[in-house]
């Protein structure tokens, strides 16, 4: 039996002196933390370090070899991992208010007693089971469930008439925003979130940023965008030296505190050094002595007992520059009239871009626009099913896929899919440049089917600089690489001479590259490229701006706003139209607050032992019940569809 621990009324999880091994690699060792019941922590380390193991531990999906994980009662916790979930058939919706599974069991147990108490006279446990299940279907809101998950759906980027559309409709990063927004609805008492924002447009990213910030619950988040986490946590969890190390505040507090730290740890090891090599000189002089003899054996168990200071060991880190860009004309890329379609949906409607050398642009706009597509047409992935995509006079294409599958041969090895694309250049370079990006040894032998996805981004990393380019075509490419990698990428990137085109989310690390953006606006008639007079910082700003003019329940359905045009006296008509509404909604809310009411009277009333004694009452109040919750979601639909509407009279 473990020790006795006493979970302190503020803990919601604490971490006590675990150890973790898999084969020769120690993970941790005595490691402790703890979380708190508003802990909004960011859980860092370099790849490797053992995050996704430690979430595995907290789920209690792997054991620790010593120590434990003590969490308080009825601990609910939603957890989002970085593979693309697999859903059974069914809409988005349906499978957002599936929750985790519960809100089903419990309606399905709760139609069976309502059926048996028609037929029966209940019995007192299966009265108490009622209660229950009723108690928990109004923890999740379960009147107000549908109309939560529709906002937080709007929030991820779905469109309304994408809410009953079938799952399989779907790619894997829409996916992951329904897997997302489904432990967003739960509300669970902590979020464990790994890389949430790899599938999210700039648009999202804010909602979901917004909406964390005003989370109730606790959260911890491993993320490498480093905007994202600065914004949102107020505490550091850092994998290091085997052991867990908090930091009180963001990235930029963690930052000025660790280097605190290992300066003190330092001037700590280097005195200890200095101790150990004056008692090693002592017993090395005097050992042998038989006058000295004792006071040497005495040094010796001093040191044996001697805790010694470790230095954190120094991470192998992605080092490398892109080689000089060959030269290239003046014009990189010509569209002229492009059109692209796919069947009868229009992506791209008569573009015009030129791409002038040395330009580095970045390509914004929602998901679902085309700012991939439009990728794939410049690196000649495409072609249009109208006008032209000329490539100029010399320009040699490096091109980075979002989807590394997409780009990499899974039958071929690290070192052959190298290789590929470096004929005229000798083994030992590649080998080199493989070294560089972490592939050692025999490591250049795996086969690209079993790399991880920051080890398939280092692949195609690689790629680029064994075909020297002078035009790079970027797509999300910080995605997979740890905070390490992407500082290295960035640096390299800022110093290459070439010409570059990307799209990233990943907003500290496309603004310092880019001098101009292009927006891609989508309509029915297929999509347009607009340039933008600012550069990226303006189209941030006004994002922001945006999102902070408009009213929360527009922000959160996801509707696109249009700057309001210049005051303009409304028609009487139209504010008569709005009153009128204005007074349908009040009548609403009212009805709402009656019924919201007389609900709870009820559920008092059912809860009271003295129920027990009256059964023909018991079953006219859960009728009545039924009936109520049937009418309120009536109510606050019809409040919603009212605001709306109001809404709309005020643009």
């Amino acid at each position: 039996m473990g020790p006795l621990i006493v979970i302190k009324q503020n803990t919601m999880l604490h971490i006590q002196g675990i150890t973790k091994q898999f084969g020769y690699k120690l993970l941790f060792k005595d490691a402790s933390a703890h979380l708190g019941h508003r802990s909004r922590v960011a859980l860092i380390g370099p790849n490797g370090a053992g995050k996704s193991t430690l979430i595995k531990i907290i789920l209690g999906h792997e054991s620790p070899d010593e120590g434990q994980i003590s969490k308080a009662s009825h601990l609910s916790i939603g957890y989002l991992s970085q593979e693309i979930p697999k859903f059974a058939e069914g809409t988005i919706l349906d499978e957002v208010m599936r929750l985790d599974g519960r809100r089903g069991e419990l309606l399905e147990v709760k139609t069976e007693l309502e059926t048996a108490f028609e037929k029966d006279i209940p019995s007192e446990a299966d009265l108490e089971r009622y209660g229950r299940i009723q108690e928990e279907l109004e923890h999740l809101d379960e009147y107000r469930l549908e109309s939560r998950a529709k906002t937080i759906l709007s929030g991820m980027g779905f469109s309304e008439a994408d809410f009953n559309r079938s799952l399989s409709e779907f790619s894997g990063g829409w996916l992951m925003r329904v897997a997302l927004s489904r432990i967003l609805l739960m509300d669970p008492d902590l979020l464990l979130l790994d890389e949430p924002t790899n599938h999210l447009d700039l648009e999202s990213l804010l909602w979901l940023e917004k909406f964390l910030s005003e989370y109730q619950g606790a959260m911890m988040l491993i993320s490498h965008d480093t905007t994202f986490l600065n914004r949102i946590v107020t505490e550091v969890l850092e994998i290091d030296q085997k052991r867990l190390w908090s930091y009180k505040g963001n990235l930029h507090a963690y930052a000025l505190q660790k280097e605190e730290r290992l300066t003190i740890l330092r001037a700590q090891y280097a005195g200890q050094q200095a101790k150990i090599a004056e008692i090693e000189s002592f017993v090395a002089r005097f050992g042998a002595k038989a006058t000295k003899a004792r006071q040497a054996q005495s040094r010796l168990k001093q040191l044996e007992k001697m805790e010694r200071i470790e230095l954190p060991d120094e991470n192998e880190t992605v080092r490398f520059r892109f080689p000089p860009a060959p030269h290239s004309g003046k014009e990189v890329i010509t569209m002229k009239n492009t059109s692209l379609s796919f069947g009868d949906r229009a992506v791209f409607k008569d573009l015009e871009w030129i791409i002038q050398k040395g330009t580095r642009t970045a390509i914004v706009g929602v998901n679902g626009a085309g700012k991939t597509t439009l990728l794939k047409l410049l690196a000649q992935k495409l072609n249009p099913t109208q006008g032209q995509v000329k490539v100029g006079h010399q320009v040699h294409i490096g091109y980075y896929a979002q989807m590394q599958a997409e780009s990499l041969d899974p039958g071929k090895t690290i070192f052959e899919e190298l290789q590929s694309v470096s004929f005229d250049i000798p083994t030992a370079r590649v080998r080199s440049i493989a070294g560089s990006f972490l592939f050692t040894g025999d490591a250049i032998e795996k086969k690209c089917s079993v790399l991880s996805g920051g080890e398939k981004a280092r692949v195609a990393l690689a790629k680029l600089l064994l075909s020297p380019s002078n035009f790079l075509i970027l797509d999300e490419p910080t995605n997979h690489l740890d905070v390490e990698s992407r500082e290295v990428l960035l640096e390299a990137l800022q110093s290459y001479d070439g010409t570059l085109c990307l799209v990233s989310h990943d907003r500290s690390f496309i603004s310092p590259l880019v001098d101009s953006v292009l927006e891609i606006v989508p309509s029915e008639t297929g999509s347009r490229a607009i340039p933008l007079v600012g550069g990226y910082e303006d189209y941030l700003e006004r994002k922001l701006r945006e999102m902070n003019e408009m009213p929360e329940s527009k922000y959160a359905s996801g509707k696109t706003h249009t700057p309001k045009k210049s005051a303009a006296p409304k028609t009487q008509s139209v504010n008569s139209q709005k009153r009128t509404l204005e007074r349908k909604r009040e009548q609403a809310e009212k009805e709402i607050t009656r019924l919201e009411k007389e609900q709870s009277q009820i559920h008092e009333e059912l809860s009271s032992d003295q129920i027990y004694q009256d059964q023909k009452k018991m079953l006219l109040l859960i009728e009545k019940q039924k009936e109520i919750g049937n009418n309120l979601g009536s109510k606050l639909s019809e409040w919603e569809e009212l605001c709306q509407r109001i809404e709309m009279l005020q643009d």
